[in-house]
């Protein structure tokens, strides 16, 4: 997982819930266990995951250098700012991306930051699908054309989900895996 050293502060950013590419890199490097471990923060609401190009410390950087032109990066400022629109505030980052801003409550790392739910390069899917998907990742690398029902009620029990009652491709678990971890998808 990112230590909190790769974030700047006083930015909170967690990349394995937010980040494509680092979650693929750490899904390579990782052992199912270590990330049965690093999926209790992982709601099963829905995420919304960035899916381009730059790093975690890059867009914290980024936004960093954003909020000061806007003259909002001093804590007492930057809570001014947000609580005038309802708590957060959305910006635009060079790649086109785009971050919703919110105050964080810790004190150290005060701006919270995931990717915006309609940002052109989000992508949303349900916090318990992706538990179960990364797990299938760990356990199929390089899956058969189609994973099994028995497969994705396998890890879904491990991490402590209900088993689903079927599959589609078009839709849930195995549209997600395809989405996910297809490369040319983005």
């Amino acid at each position: 997982m990112a230590k909190d050293l790769d974030i700047p502060l006083p930015v909170r950013f967690n990349p394995f819930k937010h980040h494509r590419n680092y979650i693929l890199e750490l899904l390579k490097s990782t052992s199912s266990e270590m990330i049965a471990s690093l999926l209790d923060p992982v709601c099963n609401n829905y995420i919304d995951i960035y899916t381009g190009t730059m790093t975690p410390e890059s867009i914290s950087k980024a936004v960093i250098g954003i909020l000061k032109s806007k003259h909002v990066f001093h804590v007492d400022d930057f809570t001014s700012w947000v609580d005038s629109k309802n708590g957060y505030r959305e910006i635009k980052l060079e790649d086109q991306s785009e971050w919703v801003v919110r105050k964080s409550n810790e004190e150290e790392r005060y701006i919270h930051l995931h990717p915006a739910r309609t940002g052109p390069l989000s992508i949303r899917f349900k916090g318990s699908t992706l538990k179960t998907i990364y797990l299938l990742k760990i356990h199929f690398p390089e899956p058969q054309e189609t994973l099994s029902l028995e497969d994705v009620n396998g890890v879904r029990i491990q991490i402590g989900l209900s088993p689903v009652k079927k599959l589609d491709k078009s839709k849930g678990i195995l549209y997600c895996f395809e989405k996910f971890f297809r490369q040319d998808s983005y």
